[in-house]
């Protein structure tokens, strides 16, 4: 029954990261599409950053997979 609980627990922890991640580069990628008055170089980098981390996600995910 432990057993059952540490990977029920590993597996919530792994999704709600995974959630994060992907809020995270979302955010990024908004933040680098928005209207606002940020300087243009910065908004560059954070949509470079947002594509560059969901890509490595799903790069991650396929190779987790096979």
């Amino acid at each position: 029954m432990e057993n059952v609980m540490v990977i029920g627990m590993k597996t919530v922890i792994v999704v709600l990261g995974a959630v994060l991640y992907i809020a995270l580069a979302r955010t990024a990628i908004i933040y680098s599409l928005g209207a606002n008055k940020s300087p243009k170089g910065s908004r560059i980098f954070f949509g470079i950053l947002g594509v560059a981390m969901i890509y490595v996600f799903v790069h991650m995910c396929i190779y987790l997979h096979k």
